[in-house]
C-alpha cells in the first residue's frame, strides 16, 4: 500500500467507526431519545471545542451554574408577593388623595 492511500484509508476507518458507534448508540437508547443519544458524543465535542476555542463556557456549564444560583436563592412565594403589595400600599397610600 502506497502512502498516498493510507491517508484516505485512515479516515474512510474513522469515518467507518463513527457512523457504526453513533449507530450502536442510537438502536441502544430509548425510544423518544435516540438522535440525542447518537449525535452526543459529537455535540459535546464541538461544545469543548468551542470552549476552548473562544474562552467561554458552554452551554451545559451555564446551565448547571444556573441551576445551582437558583438552588442557593430562596424561591418567592404568594406570602412574599402578599407582604410586597402591602408594603407598597403603605408607602403609596390607597389611592386617595388627602388635602
Amino acid at each position: 500500500m502506497s502512502v498516498d492511500l493510507l491517508l484516505p484509508v485512515l479516515l474512510g476507518l474513522f469515518a467507518a467507526a463513527l457512523v457504526v458507534g453513533m449507530t450502536v448508540r442510537a438502536v441502544k437508547a430509548p425510544r423518544g431519545s435516540r438522535l440525542r443519544a447518537a449525535f452526543g458524543p459529537i455535540m459535546g465535542a464541538g461544545e469543548t471545542y468551542q470552549e476552548l476555542h473562544t474562552g467561554q463556557r458552554g452551554l451545559q456549564d451555564s446551565v448547571i451554574e444556573s441551576i445551582q444560583e437558583q438552588e442557593s436563592r430562596p424561591a418567592r412565594t404568594d406570602a412574599d408577593a402578599d407582604a410586597d403589595a402591602d408594603a407598597h400600599a403603605d408607602t403609596h397610600g390607597d389611592g386617595e388623595r388627602s388635602s
